[in-house]
């Protein structure tokens, strides 16, 4: 039997919707491709023409927890709008992430959801096929909390925006960079396809490494998602400064995506490499 909540999305019953998730129905239902044609409840909001009934019923089913795949995810990244990735990060909490056990932890966080660690993988693998939008979504998820050194891979650094790449190098320690990694930013320098900021040349300052240290110790979840930097024993000035609030944003300049967000998504999908780093 398929979930009844498949037909209150069909017809845009928010209090249908609201209702059912509240008496226990699961927000990912069941998948229902071979019936419908559709993987999902949040696969099929996302899928709406109609912007209006998708953000309250989108708004819905990412609060009750549903479940994000590398398709969902391309809806959230493939575009220069931020409405939804706002949408989910208001929902959704980005946990700690850990390179070395590649596990997620989080405390608990009221009002928000953790995203599990196959979600973060999946978020991780769409963000670096879509360096493209990187202006538009790495601000946002970098304040939510995301650890900056999973974006230090070669196809970021490779493809990165001027602005992009100089953004991304503010939140980490650009000095110890691996070879590797800092032969793309030496030939892309030589090449002039990146302009660097000039402290690049230098070793990051005492200011900046100690921030480093203090992300380090709390945890980037910790730092950029709540209140903890207001207790700290810091004068409020350095408030801003601890959370990178002082770097400024990159400016998306590419022309307006003309191709329907479906064809990206078939585009993605035809063509994407899997970049998993967690």
């Amino acid at each position: 039997m398929v979930s009844p909540l498949y037909v209150a999305l069909q017809y845009d019953q928010s209090d249908s919707v609201e209702m059912l998730l509240r008496e226990g129905y699961s927000p990912d239902a069941q998948d229902c491709t071979d019936i419908l044609d559709i993987r999902s409840p949040l696969c099929m909001t996302l899928c709406r023409t109609s912007n209006e009934p998708k953000s309250e019923l989108g708004g819905l089913l990412i609060a009750a927890g549903a479940s994000w795949s590398e398709e969902d995810w391309i809806y959230a990244l493939a575009t220069d709008k931020t409405d939804l990735l706002q949408l989910i990060l208001k929902h959704r909490w980005i946990p700690l992430q850990d390179t070395e056990t590649r596990k997620c932890s989080a405390p608990h966080h009221p009002g928000k959801t953790v995203l599990k660690l196959p979600e973060v993988r999946d978020l991780l693998c769409v963000a670096l096929n879509q360096v493209h939008f990187a202006a538009c979504w790495l601000p946002l998820l970098l304040k939510a909390g995301l650890e900056p050194s999973l974006l230090l891979q070669p196809h970021m650094l490779e493809q990165a925006d001027s602005e992009v790449l100089n953004y991304l190098l503010e939140f980490v320690n650009w000095s110890t960079l691996s070879p590797p990694l800092k032969h793309i930013l030496d030939r892309r320098r030589a090449e002039k396809t990146w302009e660097p900021c000039p402290h690049f040349d230098s070793i990051p300052c005492l200011s900046h490494m100690c921030r480093l240290q203090v992300r380090v110790v709390l945890g980037s979840d910790s730092l950029m998602g709540t209140d903890v930097v207001e207790r700290l024993p810091v004068p409020s000035l350095l408030n801003g400064f601890l959370q990178f609030r002082d770097i400024s944003e990159p400016s998306y300049t590419h022309s307006p995506q003309s191709s329907p967000l479906s064809e990206r998504i078939h585009e993605y999908e035809s063509t994407h490499q899997h970049r998993h780093v967690l």
